[in-house]
């Protein structure tokens, strides 16, 4: 994939790219999610932008360490 980004943005591909990520923004497409983040498909926690419930790192930190603890907890 970084070499097909190469293409777009000379350099991405380098043995000096540490990681890269997708950025996701949902917010108009909001999923259904328990108090825990769990989707209505058992065991599938959602969290971040991604889910439509956050907008901002903060909150997107957060939701991460809800689903985590609950994940933890199970």
């Amino acid at each position: 994939m970084l070499k097909a980004l190469d293409q777009v943005a000379p350099g991405v591909y380098s043995p000096h790219t540490l990681l890269y990520g997708v950025e996701v923004k949902f917010y108009s497409s909001r999923l259904e999610v328990s108090r825990t983040l769990e989707t209505k498909l058992k065991n599938l926690f959602v969290a971040g932008d991604g889910a439509g419930i956050t907008r901002g790192l903060a909150q997107a930190s957060l939701s991460g360490v809800m689903a985590g603890r609950e994940i933890a907890n199970r």
